[in-house]
Parts: C-alpha cells; sequence; structure tokens
C-alpha cells in the first residue's frame, strides 16, 4: 500500500529520505543542511517552485543590505563571506559561510529592519545559492523547519566566528593574527594559498591593505612565506604556528 502525503514527510517538514541526510549524526552541520535541502527541493515541487537558483564569480555581491532585508538564502557551493562596512569605506569580514549556510534572516519579519544596514554578502570564490523572496520566506520557514534549523545552526557558527575574532584582538598582536590566518586558509595542507590578495586579508583581520603588506614583507625576510600575485606559499608552517600561538594537541 502506497504510503500517504504526511506519512511521506516527518516533522522537519522534509522527505525522510533528506532527514536521514541529517538527523542520524548532528555534527554535519550545515552539510547536513545541504543535504537534506537538496533531497527536498528533488522531491517537493511546491518547495521546488519557490526556489529559485543564482551563481556568482568570485568578488560579487551576492546579497547587498536590502537584498538581506527582502529575501532568504541558502548557499549551495563556495564560500560567502558576510562585510561590514564604517562610513569611511573600511571593510570587515565578520563571518565566512560555508556551504549550506542559511542566511538573509530580515525575510522571515518583512517590514522591519533587522539586519545591519552597512553589512552585505560577497561571494569568496564562485557560488551558487538558492534565493527564497520575503513573500515565501515566512511560511516556508514554518512549513519546512529544517530552513529554520539551518538558519540556527549558521547564526551559531557566525557567533562562534565573532568570538574567536573578539579573543584574538583581545589577545593577540597583528602578526600574530596574520599568521594564524594564513594557517587557517591553508585548508588543504599544501603551503599554498591561492586567490587571497593582501586587500581580503587585511578584511578579514579589520585592518588596512599596507599594515598586512608589511607584515608579509617581514614575514618573507624571515623565510616563512613567498609572496607572488593572489598567491602565498607558506615555507615555514611550524614557525607561523608558533608565532600565532597554534598548537596540536
Amino acid at each position: 500500500m502506497k504510503a500517504s502525503t504526511r506519512d511521506q514527510f516527518n516533522a522537519f517538514g522534509m522527505p525522510a529520505t533528506a532527514a536521514s541526510a541529517i538527523m542520524p549524526n548532528s555534527n554535519q552541520r550545515l552539510s547536513g543542511v545541504r543535504q537534506a535541502l537538496t533531497v527536498l527541493r528533488d522531491e517537493d515541487p511546491a518547495f521546488d517552485k519557490s526556489v529559485t537558483t543564482q551563481r556568482y564569480e568570485r568578488g560579487a555581491t551576492v546579497a547587498s543590505p536590502d537584498a538581506l532585508e527582502e529575501r532568504m538564502y541558502v548557499l549551495m557551493s563556495g564560500k560567502v563571506n558576510l562585510i561590514c562596512t564604517n562610513n569611511e569605506g573600511r571593510r570587515l569580514v565578520i563571518a565566512t559561510l560555508e556551504p549550506g549556510a542559511v542566511f538573509g534572516e530580515g525575510a522571515l519579519d518583512s517590514g522591519s529592519t533587522t539586519t545591519d544596514p552597512n553589512v552585505f554578502a560577497e561571494a569568496v570564490d564562485d557560488v551558487a545559492v538558492w534565493v527564497i523572496p520575503s513573500g515565501e520566506a515566512r511560511n516556508m520557514t514554518m512549513q519546512y523547519p529544517i530552513l529554520g534549523w539551518g538558519l540556527l545552526q549558521t547564526y551559531g557558527l557566525r557567533l562562534l566566528q565573532v568570538e574567536n575574532s573578539l579573543e584574538d584582538v583581545a589577545y593577540k598582536k597583528l602578526p600574530e593574527r596574520l599568521a594564524t590566518l594564513l594557517v587557517e586558509l591553508d585548508e588543504d595542507g599544501t603551503g599554498v594559498i591561492k586567490g587571497v590578495s593582501h586587500q581580503a586579508l587585511a578584511d578579514r583581520l579589520g585592518t588596512y591593505r599596507e599594515t598586512v603588506s608589511a607584515i608579509l614583507r617581514d614575514f618573507k625576510r624571515q623565510g616563512l612565506v613567498e609572496l607572488g600575485y593572489r598567491r602565498i606559499r607558506i615555507v615555514d608552517v611550524e614557525e607561523l604556528k608558533e608565532i600565532g600561538g597554534i598548537w596540536d594537541w
């Protein structure tokens, strides 16, 4: 006997097959959210109809401050920085979002200002996002709680990043913070960081490009790194870890 439509969906408002992608292991976090939403869109025509896919190249604005008030976004591939600017045009990366992140919470409360008017989203590399308009966002979050769960997971990770950044600012000098950032950016362990400009590093640290360039030149003189156009090769990762106060337990 064929199961009813109600039986095919679980309490999170997603197909049972989607639930299995996320429920058994909460440590999957945003990766699990992305998997579950992908299955949900494949199996639920109503959900699919309300979502559009948009793609952006590295450096492009994914969502302006106004757009973050009007639309909900689900990051499906690539990374996105949430950037805050001041009146002088200085930029500060307040969060880096990974695939599966749900953002644009302003769309849940249309008509009121719930997001910072100085914050926008920018593509770190080529990205794909799902976009849900404000007229659908609230109802869809109620109908498909996996969206709200993903939003809460994203919020938690954003707060953790802010907390770590504040701790670094309080207890580390800029060379120490830059050393830590370089080690973090070497995600694949090859020692080669590609496509990251000195300005992008400055944005992550909340300082000026000239300051970052000066510290990098000092690192180069010490034999810690080699510098090229949008390319940094880490020569002595252990010394960078020592400078940054990173210990392998």
